[in-house]
């Protein structure tokens, strides 16, 4: 599934469309209160500048933060946690904005600083959206989701990784062609992504995270994401040993070092029971 739940194409869509309705119905509602039916009617330019640009800026740092939140804190490994970061920062980071960016545009656009009041108003309004966006965003991940699990549920398109199969890893030289049982997983550590094969051999890959990899591998139902840093192969899992608060120890074999027999992984209670379900079923094909 992809990491972007908001795409560039998506980006520019509400960019280009949303933020110019809503800065033509905030003008007139909440600034000038008149409206092109009545007389002496005149486009409120300074008053749709002030609010497009407020939006514009408030826009682009939710988006910055989503993006990054999904690399750095993706919904599938904690959810609870990542929707209480995401309310916190991007809420946070909007009223700041807001606060920043709301009296400077209307000094320079309509000539004079907001008053208390209409600032007041402007920031009950940018939480209230703040709210809606995140929530929207946070809807739009679990109707992804949904759609993923429902389109790659069935055996015939979830085929399982043959012998014969060869996956092709981007590498900094090239591609690299390897039969998905050479593969033992992948490891992401400091912004760079190994591929450790079963034979203990590593490779430094090209991908910029793990949600870009396992794109790429989602079509084999023999690989999963058991954490921000791994993405396993059945064959490579040694051993499952449970833990309190349902978390999961995961023996893989080899070990990123050699003087270690295995490297132990720590699976999230909140991925425990789909690792499993995961592994029975990746266990018997």
């Amino acid at each position: 599934m992809s990491g972007k739940v908001v795409s560039r194409w998506q980006d520019w869509m509400a960019r280009g469309i949303f933020v110019p309705i809503a800065a033509f119905v905030a003008s007139h509602v909440v600034f000038t209160k008149r409206f092109p039916w009545q007389e002496d009617y005149a486009f409120p330019w300074p008053y749709f500048l002030t609010v497009a640009t407020v939006m514009l800026s408030c826009w682009e740092i939710n988006l910055r933060l989503f993006w990054w939140l999904d690399a750095s804190l993706p919904f599938y490994i904690n959810p609870l946690k990542r929707i209480a970061r995401q309310l916190a920062f991007n809420g946070g980071a909007t009223l700041l904005t807001f606060l920043l960016v709301f009296p400077l545009a209307q000094r320079v656009y309509v000539g004079h600083w907001p008053a208390f009041a209409l600032l007041f108003t402007g920031v009950i309004v940018c939480f209230t959206i703040a709210i809606v966006v995140n929530g929207a965003y946070i809807s739009l991940y679990l109707l992804q989701t949904i759609y993923w699990q429902k389109t790659n549920s069935s055996p015939e398109k979830l085929p399982v990784a043959s012998q014969k199969s060869l996956i092709r890893v981007a590498t900094p030289h090239g591609q690299l062609m390897v039969q998905p049982a050479e593969i033992a997983y992948f490891y992401s550590s400091g912004g760079v992504i190994l591929l450790v094969k079963a034979d203990g051999s590593k490779h430094t890959t090209s991908y910029a995270s793990l949600i870009t990899l396992s794109e790429e591998l989602g079509v084999y139902s023999c690989f999963f994401v058991i954490s921000r840093q791994f993405v396993v192969y059945v064959n490579a899992i040694k051993a499952v040993k449970e833990e309190a608060n349902r978390k999961l120890i995961v023996s893989l074999v080899p070990a990123l070092r050699q003087v270690d027999a295995t490297e132990e992984v720590v699976v999230s209670r909140y991925r425990s029971g789909e690792f499993k379900k995961w592994l029975e079923k990746a266990a018997s094909t």
